[in-house]
């Protein structure tokens, strides 16, 4: 009896020893702009103005291979946030709950972030996950909105690869994400942006 308790022993201690976790580093804390807990205010070109309320910001560690509870672990990131509906059926607003933005270290210790924009008549559609490590190798941008300057930003292109979603009305060609800011301005078609005018 007393042999199976230390071999049962050996193989937890084997199994806990075996799993690897990929964790953030400093530099990668640099890319989450929000604390979980801000309203932001957009205005478009066309008078309209919509908001979308950040509702929280989540940790967890996920395995990179669901199927194996002893292979390499990795943390995620998550902001949940309150946005209109995108399609507003029937023509009626109505607020939804989705996640807005994630970060994860992936098992081969990259980094990459998901921008999940969901708003007023706009979503943007992206299959791939952004490589934090090609956006380091680029030159950030400064952009000036009717509400602010921004010295950080990046210009992020929607994915089509099928053709079909870019005849969707809600179809964003763009997002300008801040580095430290987070999402300052979107781009829809006809010529139709939204620019973030109050953040608190």
């Amino acid at each position: 009896m007393k042999r199976q308790q230390i071999l049962f022993l050996i193989s937890i201690i084997l199994l806990i020893s075996c799993t690897q976790t990929n964790k953030f580093s400093e530099e990668d804390y640099e890319w989450i702009p929000y604390k979980g807990n801000e309203t932001l205010v957009f205005k478009s070109n066309t008078k309209e103005v919509d908001t979308i309320f950040i509702l929280r910001k989540d940790t967890s560690v996920s395995y990179a291979e669901p199927q194996s509870v002893n292979g390499t672990k990795h943390e995620v990131i998550s902001i949940f946030c309150k946005h209109s509906d995108s399609n507003m059926p029937d023509g009626k607003h109505r607020y939804l709950k989705n996640n807005f933005f994630q970060i994860e270290k992936t098992k081969d210790n990259r980094t990459e972030i998901n921008i999940l924009l969901k708003a007023k008549d706009a979503k943007f559609y992206r299959l791939s996950l952004i490589n934090i490590d090609s956006l380091n190798k680029e030159n950030a941008s400064t952009l000036e909105t009717q509400y602010g300057q921004y010295k950080d930003v990046f210009v992020i292109s929607a994915e089509d690869y099928l053709g079909n979603l870019k005849q969707r009305s809600n179809f964003v060609t763009k997002v300008y994400w801040s580095k430290s800011s987070g999402l300052i301005r979107y781009d829809k078609k006809d010529n139709i942006y939204w620019e973030l005018a109050k953040k608190w």
